[in-house]
Parts: structure tokens; sequence; C-alpha cells
């Protein structure tokens, strides 16, 4: 299991299963497509501690280009809220993922508008929304926004898992 501290003091636990299934999907030849989904996971009562247990894997219904994801929100929902009953409300959304044909992977304009979008509409259930994007070289950017204080992925890391 890995952590992960941030500034703020937020810590993210990651399973070594949601490692293993990230860099599945990797983008090391020129024809590979983007991939993506979701992060799920649960927080620790009365702690900013998150622990990341699974991510889902992309779905036919998904768009995927060489530059670009675009999740189906139809069958996203349905994951969701089959995760939240095989947990029984422990687990649920905290965040969302995906891939970039770069090493050391940065968010884009586009990935910075989709998490002020999942805090706009208030429906996550925790405080803080996570990003994560897979780089061809196994490196991690992992973003945190804080749904109370900011719109913006405020703190990140990037990681190394060569």
């Amino acid at each position: 299991m890995e952590r992960i501290r941030f500034e703020d003091g937020t810590i993210l636990y990651i399973e070594d299963i949601v490692l293993a299934k990230l860099f599945k999907y990797l983008q090391r030849s020129s024809t590979s497509k983007e991939a993506g989904g979701i992060l799920f996971g649960k927080q620790a009562k009365g702690r900013e501690e998150y622990y990341l247990c699974d991510v889902s894997e992309p779905s036919h219904m998904d768009k995927r280009g060489r530059f670009s994801f675009v999740r189906n929100k139809v069958s996203a929902q349905r994951i969701i809220n089959k995760k939240w009953d095989e947990s029984n409300g422990i687990e649920n959304y905290l965040g969302e993922w995906h891939s970039h044909p770069e090493n050391r992977p940065t968010p884009s304009h586009i990935d910075r508008s989709l998490i002020r979008q999942v805090i706009r509409d208030g429906t996550n259930a925790f405080k803080k929304v996570f990003l994560i994007i897979v780089g061809k070289d196994q490196s991690l950017y992992i973003g945190v926004a804080d749904s109370e204080t900011s719109h913006e992925i405020y703190t990140s890391q990037i990681r190394s898992f060569i």
C-alpha cells in the first residue's frame, strides 16, 4: 500500500491492486488510446485520511482517443451505485483517473475543469476529490481538491513507480 501525504495534511492510501489496474493502461505505443475511470474509496472517520480501494476500468461505452478520454455517465453511475451497494454504503466516489501519453503527466485545462465541475455539482460524498493521471513511464500525477475551500486542484504530487 502506498501512502501519499499532501501539503494540507490530507493523506491518501492507495491499495496495491489499484496500482496494478492503473498500470494496465500505460500509453507506451504511438497508437495507444487514453483510458480512464472512477476512483472508489472511503474516509477514516473524523480524519482527513482517505483509502483508495478500487478503480473502474474503461467500458465499451466510453470514448477513447489518443489524447482524450470521455467516460459514459450512465455506465459510470451504474458502477458507482453497484460499488456503494456492495460495500454497504462504505465505499463511494473519490474522484477520477485517466492516462496521458507522456512521462510525468500533468492535468490539462479540461482535467481541471472536470474537477471544478465535480465539486460544483455537490454530489461528491467526501469533502476531498482526487485526480490521478497515469503517465506512460509508470509515474502518477496525484492531485486533490477541497470542496469546502476551493474549486481547484491546489496540491499535487508526482510519483514514479518504476
